[in-house]
């Protein structure tokens, strides 16, 4: 089975289409989405042109067999995440403003506030953002894959943190106590694909590779335009060959 990731669409429709385009054309049998599919946010986004929220909810809505929230995706409807890296949010946080809950944050929050453009939803829209999980593990082309937006124990990947070999442990540890092994994430914006493993992080371009069958954190790159190059992967279970496809989208 091939699978195509999608990953970072932040409401770039015209971005989404075409990813899902390129997907179909190198023969992907089903589609995953790693969170983050609204969330517009100044000044890393300029592409006002054919952002639309409602219509990127609606596509991954359609077309992927299984999607994971992103701290956007959370933000979006006012959602406190459930892996929280140890900080405690409490009931209150959405009551709070941006400068209080930075302090309760350690400065370690995401800034939203001052950068994120509030998304236009319908219900609908807001219901399956917020009914998504943090994590999933889906059992295609016969094996288990584990997906999250980002590394435990921040899986939603809502505050400033870095790709730290401990945590790559900690991130290792829940993931197999999944009974995964392989597991892919979106929102580091990669240009190409981070890959994790043997204790270490190499970043690649876009291009082909061979994924070895041992544990493995793979982290997509961006489907939305930003000042980064954009792209989506293509995984076959069969082989473990993988395809770090690029996104050229005016």
């Amino acid at each position: 089975m091939k699978i195509g990731f999608l990953s970072d669409i932040h409401e770039d429709y015209s971005a989404l289409r075409k990813a899902v385009r390129v997907l179909e054309r190198v023969q992907c049998d089903v589609l995953v989405c790693l969170g983050d599919i609204v969330g517009f946010s100044f000044p890393y986004q300029r592409a006002l042109r054919g952002r639309d929220a409602e219509a990127c909810v609606a596509l991954v809505r359609e077309q992927c067999v299984a999607s994971v929230a992103g701290n956007h995706d959370l933000f979006a409807v006012r959602r406190v995440p459930t892996y929280n890296a140890g900080f405690r949010y409490g009931t209150d946080w959405y009551v709070l403003d941006e400068h209080h809950r930075q302090r309760r944050a350690g400065r370690r929050l995401w800034r939203y506030e001052d950068c994120d453009v509030s998304p236009r939803l319908s219900a609908g829209a807001q219901e399956y953002l917020h009914a998504l999980p943090e994590c999933a593990v889906a059992h295609l082309g016969g094996m288990p894959i584990f997906l999250s937006h980002f590394r435990y124990p921040d899986l939603s990947g809502s505050l400033v943190s870095s790709l730290r070999l401990n945590r790559l442990l900690e991130h290792f540890d829940f993931v197999r106590s999944r009974g995964c092994t392989l597991g892919f994430s979106g929102h580091g914006h990669p240009e190409g694909v981070a890959r994790a493993e043997n204790g270490s992080v190499v970043f690649n371009g876009f291009g082909s590779y061979a994924v070895h069958r041992g544990e493995q954190w793979i982290v997509s790159p961006a489907i939305a335009r930003t000042g980064r190059a954009s792209g989506v992967l293509a995984f076959d279970t069969r082989s473990f060959d993988l395809e770090v496809i690029a996104l050229h989208v005016p």
